[in-house]
């Protein structure tokens, strides 16, 4: 009798401990992130049902987390005219339209959404409201911010360690690039401006002109005191006499024919006496990398700096 008075004495204890270390355990699971509007979230474990509701935000995300942690990926992402992670996206069973109402969200039982603080202040705050954890980012507009940004969201999904690996990778990237770029003098580095639909843009403020500068080059339309939301007169761009014009392969934002508007610049009677239009010198890139604010700008930076200083690079590209 005595023996099995012990043995459940002892049975009690042990069972005791046993709860202890899985109340230890879910306190180690939890933890908190501070978004770029302060806002504090708390997670009692990793989110497993993240939607975001940009394209730059889904272009971070897909090197996060599986594609079953996705509530649903946007039908952008398997756009293949402009879409930087189609192979990626196919794995995500739920494909929902780019904008959806507050409601369509909530269709997606989500336990974190991600936003940008452009977006539908009402919207973010009826999200909120309903008890929907919303992280809020700031929009990236230099690669300090791009990659601010990437350790957030990696930290709000628990992923933490995968968030450095990105910006690692993208520091290993552009190490290159600026050890290539390294003896150009500022006054020889070559003048660029970027073309959209609307016309030549590239404000200061703006990612594009710290996609510039890390490539190696000037930035024609920050040097012309372009503001930000304008587009630049033909009368600066004369002045500026960019030596590269850089146009999209494919539109995401505005409708139109991008093969028509390179050749409407480039046969510009008023713009003949450009170096970059005299000399036939341009460069096409991805529409997504002339403001990609995820870890692919590194690769745009990569891309633009290569087709920008070939002989920099022909000895790499031989070596291949």
């Amino acid at each position: 009798m005595r023996c099995l008075v012990l043995f459940l004495m002892f049975a009690t204890i042990f069972t005791g401990c046993g709860f202890n270390n899985n109340s230890n355990k879910a306190e180690v699971n939890a933890y908190q992130v501070t978004d770029d509007k302060n806002n504090v979230i708390q997670f009692q474990s990793k989110p497993m049902r993240v939607y975001a509701a940009t394209l730059s935000i889904e272009e971070v995300l897909v090197d996060l987390i599986e594609p079953e942690r996705f509530a649903a990926i946007s039908e952008d992402a398997t756009d293949r005219n402009y879409s930087l992670i189609i192979e990626k996206a196919a794995h995500i069973s739920k494909k929902v339209p780019v904008k959806l109402s507050v409601e369509g969200v909530l269709a997606l039982q989500p336990d974190l959404v991600i936003v940008q603080e452009n977006s539908n202040l009402s919207q973010i705050e009826a999200l909120k409201d309903v008890g929907l954890k919303v992280l809020v980012t700031k929009v990236p507009t230099n690669l300090q911010m791009v990659q601010k940004r990437i350790q957030l969201i990696a930290d709000a999904v628990g992923e933490h360690k995968r968030g450095e690996n990105l910006i690692h990778e993208m520091n290993d990237k552009l190490r290159i690039v600026h050890e290539k770029n390294k003896n150009l003098p500022e006054n020889k580095r070559k003048i660029s401006i970027a073309y959209s639909l609307l016309g030549a843009f590239g404000s200061k403020e703006g990612l594009y002109h710290d996609i510039c500068i890390q490539a190696g080059l000037r930035n024609g339309a920050a040097m012309a005191g372009l503001v930000r939301g304008e587009h630049l007169s033909k009368e600066k761009i004369l002045a500026v006499n960019p030596e590269i014009l850089i146009f999209p392969r494919y539109s995401s934002t505005q409708k139109g024919d991008v093969g028509r508007l390179r050749e409407e610049v480039l046969s510009d009677p008023s713009l003949q006496t450009v170096r970059a239009v005299k000399n036939k010198n341009f460069i096409i890139i991805n529409d997504r990398y002339r403001y990609s604010a995820s870890q692919y700008m590194a690769d745009a930076i990569v891309l633009i700096a290569k087709q920008a200083y070939p002989e920099l690079y022909d000895n790499d590209e031989k070596k291949k």
